[in-house]
């Protein structure tokens, strides 16, 4: 198995934005921008969509998603985006809710496991 790590947008920050591990991608968190938790959940799972399609994979390709989002927040309001976004169905999922994230803007992170036998770009 061959595994690659691949930085795409994070800066300085001391991840990488995704690795290749044979046919599993594992992202690292994406945040997306915007005030309320909603959109913040959309241009989060738009911008996994657009990590995924980097290595030719989609959002239907998740197969286990971690969710992260903070204390107080209604999360109710992310089902009508993961609906918009899972329409062939949802992938595993672990939600954690957390008292703060390490900056005050930030409502929403999510992260993602993706398979796709044969399809990685190598």
């Amino acid at each position: 198995m061959t595994i690659k790590k691949v930085n795409v947008d994070n800066h300085d920050y001391t991840y990488s934005s995704y690795v290749v591990a044979g046919d599993f991608i594992f992202t690292s968190i994406r945040s997306g921008d915007g005030s309320t938790l909603k959109e913040q959940a959309n241009n989060s799972i738009k911008s996994l969509d657009a990590l995924l399609r980097i290595e030719e994979l989609s959002l239907d390709d998740i197969v286990k998603m971690t969710v992260t989002f903070k204390k107080g927040e209604n999360f109710g309001e992310v089902k009508e985006v993961f609906r918009k976004h899972f329409k062939n169905g949802y992938p595993a999922r672990n939600t954690i809710i957390v008292d703060e994230f390490l900056s005050e803007e930030i409502l929403f992170q999510i992260e993602a496991i993706a398979y796709k036998p044969n399809k990685i770009v190598k």
